[in-house]
C-alpha cells in the first residue's frame, strides 16, 4: 500500500518529501507509519530514499534494492509501481495457500471428531464385553 500511494503521488508531480509525508499518513499501521515518518525525516536531511528505508531496517531488502534502482534510473513512480505489484502477488499467492489447507484442516478435524466419537461408544461396549468372561 505504501509503494503503491508513493508511486502514485510521485506520478501526479508531488515532490518526494511531502510524499513521503502523504503516504505516511494514509498508512492504516502505526508501525509502518513511525517508519515511513522516519525515512522522510532523513530524506529531508538529504539522503536517499532507498537509504533511509533501509536504515529503518523494517523494509524488506528486495523492495529497498528495487527502490535504490528506480531511484538510479529515475523511474521510480514506475519501480514503486512494480514493488507494489510483486508484494501484492506475493499475498495474494499466501492467501491462495492457506485458502487451501483450510478444507485439509476441517477434514482432519472432522476425522479427529468421528473418531472420538467412535471410542466413545464402542469403549464401554468392549469393556462390557471383557467383564462378563
Amino acid at each position: 500500500m505504501f509503494s503503491r500511494t508513493l508511486a502514485t503521488l510521485l506520478s501526479g508531480g508531488m515532490p518526494l518529501v511531502p510524499s513521503l509525508e502523504t503516504a505516511s499518513s494514509s498508512i492504516n499501521s502505526p508501525r509502518i507509519s513511525r517508519n515511513v515518518e522516519q525515512a522522510g525525516r532523513w530524506v529531508r536531511e538529504g539522503r536517499s530514499l532507498s537509504g533511509s528505508l533501509e536504515e529503518t531496517q523494517f523494509f524488506p531488502d528486495l523492495a529497498v534494492e528495487m527502490i535504490e534502482v528506480g531511484e538510479s534510473t529515475g523511474a521510480l513512480p514506475s519501480m514503486l509501481n512494480s514493488v507494489a505489484e510483486f508484494y501484492e502477488e506475493e499475498v495474494q499467492n499466501s492467501l491462495t495457500t492457506s485458502l487451501e489447507l483450510i478444507p485439509v484442516f476441517l477434514l482432519i478435524f472432522m476425522a479427529l471428531v468421528v473418531a472420538f466419537v467412535l471410542i466413545a461408544l464402542y469403549l464401554p461396549i468392549f469393556s462390557l464385553g471383557s467383564l462378563v468372561h
